[in-house]
């Protein structure tokens, strides 16, 4: 009996230690996952026949309201595929993409010095608790002193997709100067760059009352967001208690709430900005000079991820969040030498669905493939024909 009992109490000990290292040292995450429970099943019907690339373009030619696409040969451009490339979608963080073409324009006018030292923890004023936390941690682990160049943090915050290090160069280039940008680039108002501290404390109702967001222009929106991310960076009381919040609560939204406040997030068509990355091609953007500078930090990939020896010269940003998959590049195959530009997007999709692409790469690859392989290229032309044309 004593044995028995001896064996008992061990047994409840080391399952109460594995609970409190599994569950324990983890609990805000399993708590969101239980209480999203049925946003993870969401678009579960699509998962099974979309492992592949070629099922993908199936699920693609099939849903035109999730996808939008522009894709063409530079020297060939009507014959690209452009499927709901006039529809407006968010742009999450490609939108640094912009940060990036107005920070380079203002070094090659002398206004920003890009050796710099910046405090990393000036930067930190932006960070919010569970928000892309991992994206911040991989920028700040590129830097071993409390202090990085400017030049190096934008080089960073290209390639890990950082909203912190952006919501910092933001108000360091100036709204009025992103404005000016957006009017030369004849872009809609609607692509303006936002902080994104200052959304996603607007869409958070525990912070701001959300009851007109579904009303408001996104000028009311792009204000409220604005002025929010100053507070936040200028108010110390007020960031402790907006990051205590987002500690204890993150959103205050579920990920089918989250996915649906894209909505009010800056938006541009894949067309625009597919003729954005063609303009930057051609060394058309503001200036020769200018263009190759913002091409050499677009070249990230080459370098930090696997990259098809069919594919060269490639250049990207993408982004990814719930319900949210994008990306905008150009790259040349190897094969024929020709080069496209392309913009995809894959918005405001079913959660569960979103996991799915989102854990195994899927719109990274399709996006890079359709560049270099023929075979996929035609299979998507085929399925849009077939099911949206």
């Amino acid at each position: 009996m004593k044995r028995v009992l001896k064996f008992v109490l061990i047994f409840v000990a080391a399952a109460g230690f594995i609970y409190a290292l599994v569950i324990g040292l983890n609990y805000h995450g399993f708590k969101t996952l239980f209480a999203n429970k049925d946003g993870m099943a969401e678009g579960s019907q699509y998962i099974q026949s979309t492992y592949s690339l070629k099922g993908l373009t199936r699920f693609i030619g099939k849903h035109p309201e999730w996808v939008s696409i522009t894709s063409y040969n530079v020297n060939e451009p009507d014959s690209g595929i452009f499927y709901r490339s006039e529809t407006p979608r968010a742009m999450g963080s490609t939108t640094n993409l912009l940060l990036l073409m107005e920070y380079e324009r203002q070094v090659a006018k002398g206004l920003l010095d890009p050796n710099e030292k910046i405090s990393l923890s000036e930067i930190d004023r932006f960070a919010l608790p569970e928000i892309s936390e991992n994206n911040h941690k991989n920028l700040r682990s590129s830097f071993d002193d409390g202090e990085a160049p400017l030049d190096q943090l934008v080089q960073a915050m290209i390639k890990n997709n950082d909203l912190v290090f952006a919501d910092y160069l933001w108000f360091k280039l100036g709204e009025e100067n992103l404005r000016v940008l957006i009017d030369t680039l004849h872009l809609p108002e609607t692509a303006l760059p936002l902080p994104f501290s200052g959304m996603y404390i607007a869409i958070n109702p525990s912070l701001s009352d959300t009851s007109t967001l579904k009303t408001e222009s996104f000028a009311g929106f792009a204000s409220q967001g604005i002025a929010e991310a100053a507070r936040l960076k200028n108010d110390p009381t007020y960031n402790k208690k907006v990051k205590d919040e987002f500690y204890e609560r993150r959103l205050s939204l579920s990920f089918i709430q989250e996915r649906d406040a894209l909505a009010y997030f800056p938006k541009a068509t894949t067309n625009q900005l597919a003729g954005l990355m063609e303009q930057l091609f051609n060394n058309k953007i503001l200036s020769k000079d200018i263009s190759e500078h913002i091409k050499k930090k677009l070249y990230w990939p080459k370098d930090t991820v696997p990259i098809s020896d069919s594919l060269k010269d490639y250049a990207s940003i993408y982004d990814n969040r719930m319900g949210l998959l994008a990306g905008i590049d150009f790259g040349t195959s190897t094969a024929d030498g020709h080069t496209s530009v392309q913009a995809v997007s894959f918005a405001q999709l079913p959660v569960g669905f979103w996991l799915h692409m989102s854990a195994n790469h899927m719109q990274e690859d399709f996006q890079r493939r359709l560049i270099w392989d023929p075979a996929l290229y035609e299979s998507t032309q085929q399925e849009i024909t077939l099911h949206y044309e």
